[in-house]
Parts: C-alpha cells; sequence; structure tokens
C-alpha cells in the first residue's frame, strides 16, 4: 500500500482595529484551490483575547467552505457516477 503525503500551506492574518479585530485564514491546496475564512471580533479587552476570537470564527468559516466544497464535489462526482 502505497501512502501519499501532500503540503496545504495556511497563511493566517489578525488585523487589530481600535473597535475590532479581523481574521482571516487563506488554506492553500496542492492543486492550486484556495479556501478562505473570515473571522471577525468586537475588541472591549485585551487584543489578545479579541485574536483568539476572531481566529476562532475564521476557522470555522473556513470549516464551512471546506464542507460545502467537498458536498459539491461528491455530488459531482455521484452525478457523473448514475450518468455512465
Amino acid at each position: 500500500m502505497t501512502q501519499q503525503t501532500r503540503n496545504w500551506q495556511f497563511d493566517v492574518t489578525v488585523d487589530h482595529e481600535p473597535r475590532r479585530t479581523r481574521a482571516q485564514i487563506v488554506l492553500r491546496a496542492p492543486e492550486g484551490y484556495e479556501f478562505s475564512g473570515v473571522g471577525l471580533a468586537h475588541r472591549s479587552g485585551p487584543a489578545r483575547v479579541s485574536g483568539y476570537l476572531a481566529l476562532g470564527r475564521a476557522m470555522s468559516d473556513l470549516t464551512e467552505e471546506l464542507l460545502e466544497a467537498a458536498m459539491i464535489e461528491l455530488e459531482v462526482e455521484a452525478d457523473r457516477v448514475w450518468s455512465s
């Protein structure tokens, strides 16, 4: 059995503004596909805390995008199989 390892790359940006924090996570797949998640948090306490919250929200947004892409791929594959 052959194992295949493929590396994906994450780029994470956190911008702290006076009243809010914005985080963005970009995930690049080896095939060239890109997925992105964005999260916002109101900044009323330490920047570190709002950064954690914004990053958590960005990860959640990214997760939704990945799950949606997987469902679309599965639907396309199922249509291809049933059309054959």
